[in-house]
């Protein structure tokens, strides 16, 4: 009998009280996902499984027994879009913060190592990541390069690419399909990129930005399933009532008023409403946090705190085909995240698999790097530079003033015009303006 089977029957004769729980949490009050209630009740744990979910104090038989002293307990929250790199941390260290927040799973697109690595950027993500108590699910990255013609890239991904990735168990679905009008204009290389995703029977993941109407029917068509790319709360209802799962992302905040208003006039709140990170830097998942940050936000917009966990735990588990997360239920994998209260998410406790993680933020056991694996370097191929390499000059110029375009905005480009002084040659621009 496998290890797994030798845990599940266990589960099953303490779930009929023939033998003890590894670990019995009471005193809890449960964040039912399936039927929006919060009710008390008691969790039985043995190994890394849910066993029993009982009447408070029904139950005493455990090896260890530990009180939640009437905080809110709910299912790890889940990460439906995240590329990690835009943390600028590698996967452990990634991991320790977004655990301590609740956390408990992400999905993953490396399309950045990729278009840097080519395939062995994607391996490193499954290499490095494996390990982890994070539950990561590696997407192949369909946009490599992002912008075909545009961009310099490590690789070309099409069929091929993306049959090899895809034949790796770890390997999810494929990532954001961002070149839109490829896919809508029948380009070779798309229809081979998707054709790999629905034959493998995996999750195709969307990146609609803009499309609407015949288009955005066209998309849909062609097998993607999912679109974070919203830019109103108009085209957020669109895109849910043509069936796509959309992922609300905290990186649009200022949308996020409309979106709560439009979603609180629909009769029923769909399981194919999800949420995602998209891209956090380093210095706000800190600060603020990631999933955390969006689902405060979302409740402060007035969302009831049952219906954003919710999509950040069942409808992120049914989105990615995790069926043993989600809920609090036996046979669930027992990640699970303690709020002291649902007006404001702040995790208290978090555990993985059974076991107690972390507590008030703080991790209890660092997080090792993967063994045997080696993080990529010396990956930018640029000739040595010298401090005049970044004088900007302008040809034609020696003395005077010229109009300069400029654009601004990490996240939205701006464009604009600045006034530049010349002087041999050698600019000296506002730097508020470059």
């Amino acid at each position: 009998m496998s290890s797994n089977a030798q845990v599940r029957r266990r589960a099953v004769q303490a779930a009929r009280g023939e033998s003890p729980f590894d670990l019995l949490l009471i005193d809890a009050q449960i964040v039912d996902m399936a039927t929006g209630e919060i009710r008390p009740a008691d969790v039985g744990i043995v190994g890394e499984m849910i066993a029993s979910v009982h009447p408070r104090g029904s139950r005493e038989d455990a090896h260890e027994v530990r009180s939640l002293a009437g905080g809110y307990l709910s299912p790890g929250l889940m990460d439906t879009h995240v590329h990690l790199e835009s943390s600028h941390l590698p996967p452990e260290r990634y991991a320790e913060i977004v655990l301590t927040q609740g956390t408990t799973a992400v999905f993953w697109d490396p399309h950045e190592l990729a278009n840097v690595l080519a395939v062995a950027g994607v391996r490193y993500a499954v290499d490095a990541s494996r390990h982890l108590p994070l539950q990561v699910m590696v997407a192949a990255p369909s946009s490599v390069p992002s912008t075909p013609g545009l961009e310099m890239s490590g690789a070309d991904f099409a069929g091929a690419e993306m049959e090899t990735m895809l034949g790796w168990p770890e390997v999810r679905g494929v990532a954001e399909v961002m070149d839109m009008h490829g896919v809508l204009h029948g380009s070779e290389r798309m229809q081979e990129i998707v054709q790999a995703g629905l034959n493998s029977g995996k999750l195709i993941e969307g990146h609609a930005r803009g499309l609407s109407g015949a288009d955005l029917q066209a998309y849909l068509a062609a097998g993607v399933t999912s679109d974070h790319e919203l830019t109103s709360a108009d085209d957020a209802l669109e895109k849910l009532r043509a069936g796509l799962t959309i992922e609300i992302r905290g990186s649009h905040p200022y949308l996020l008023p409309d979106i709560v208003a439009a979603l609180k006039t629909l009769p029923h709140l769909s399981s194919q409403i999800t949420v995602c990170t998209d891209d956090v830097p380093p210095d706000i998942l800190l600060e603020k946090g990631g999933i955390i940050a969006l689902l405060n936000l979302l409740i402060e917009h007035g969302l009831p705190a049952v219906d954003a966990l919710r999509f950040a735990t069942l409808n992120a588990a049914i989105r990615l085909q995790r069926h043993d997360l989600g809920l609090i239920a036996a046979g669930r994998r027992a990640d699970l995240v303690v709020f002291d209260s649902l007006e404001k998410l702040v995790a208290r406790e978090v555990y993985i698999g059974g076991k107690l993680l972390a507590r008030a933020g703080n991790l209890l056991t660092p997080i090792a790097p993967a063994a045997g694996v080696t993080p990529p370097r010396d990956t930018l191929q640029i000739a040595p530079l010298r401090a005049d390499d970044f004088i900007l000059r302008v040809q034609g110029i020696r003395h005077g003033i010229a109009r300069l375009r400029h654009i601004r905005g990490a996240r939205f480009t701006q464009w604009g015009e600045v006034k530049c002084r010349f002087v041999t040659g050698k600019s000296s621009c506002p730097p508020a303006s470059v």
